[in-house]
């Protein structure tokens, strides 16, 4: 893994636009096909985790994130970690398995459930709008390790940029996944996919000012509380990798 060099140029091979389609698609079948997995409200995951207390309902966000804010009872299993490994899921592949992300958006639980779907899973749910609809309906949340906010200054893309070419205490920390890197990232950019950072975030170095890039911004600032909480000095790209391809294409 090398650090950042001093010449740092954007690298960006794979445009907003398709970013976008890669997402839609891998959280849904066009509107006529059915969807390979059973969607599920709030009430309705209740009255299964009341009837089967052995359900397993699985947060696809990282470890961080779970362990911070989560449905009482569930457990944490990253979808970077189900599509990697989805031995990770139990071996009878008849089980009742649910997934769930932390917003109405998010497509996360959608892949953990694609995942386990092409494994040859036959129960497998996804909550629909994820945690916004069990806080709607009026449902507790749980923490584990509550993550003390920090005051986590962001930097917009235009001024980042300056900021590369003038400091050279700066070390950008992209949290995306390993094949999001891949695509397109900042050149300079260090690889510390958020599912993974609460175990090898030691390895990033104390003496740099970190930049944390994500795709869109939303998950940044608790990484970056995280991170802050361990001693690290901390920014973060404000919209993202999203809002730095903007700037490199003129918008």
């Amino acid at each position: 893994m090398s650090f950042m060099s001093r010449n740092t140029l954007t690298r960006l091979v794979m445009p907003a636009a398709l970013m976008f389609t890669l997402t839609l698609a891998a959280c849904g079948k066009p509107a006529e096909a059915p969807l390979p997995w059973k969607v599920i409200d709030a009430p309705t995951l209740r009255a299964m985790m009341a009837s089967d207390k052995d359900l397993l309902v699985f947060n696809t966000m990282s470890e961080i994130e779970c362990l911070d804010h989560r449905i009482p009872g569930t457990k944490c299993l990253a979808c970077e970690e189900i599509e990697k490994n989805v031995t990770l899921l139990p071996a009878d592949k008849n089980r009742d398995l649910v997934f769930y992300c932390e917003s109405a958006q998010c497509y996360r639980s959608c892949r953990g459930a694609g995942a386990a779907v092409k494994a040859g899973y036959t129960q497998v749910h996804v909550l629909d709008r994820g945690m916004p609809a069990w806080k709607q309906a009026g449902y507790s949340m749980e923490t584990v390790e509550r993550i003390p906010r920090g005051s986590i200054p962001s930097v917009r893309a235009a001024d980042l940029s300056r900021m590369i070419a003038e400091r050279k205490d700066l070390l950008l920390v992209d949290l995306r996944s390993e094949s999001s890197y891949r695509e397109g990232h900042v050149e300079g950019a260090v690889n510390f996919p958020l599912y993974r950072l609460s175990r090898n975030y030691a390895e990033i170095p104390m003496d740099r000012t970190l930049v944390l890039l994500d795709d869109r911004g939303f998950r940044t600032f608790l990484a970056g509380s995280y991170l802050e909480m361990k001693g690290y000095k901390v920014m973060r790209l404000f919209g993202g990798m999203q809002a730095w391809q903007e700037m490199a294409a003129g918008k």
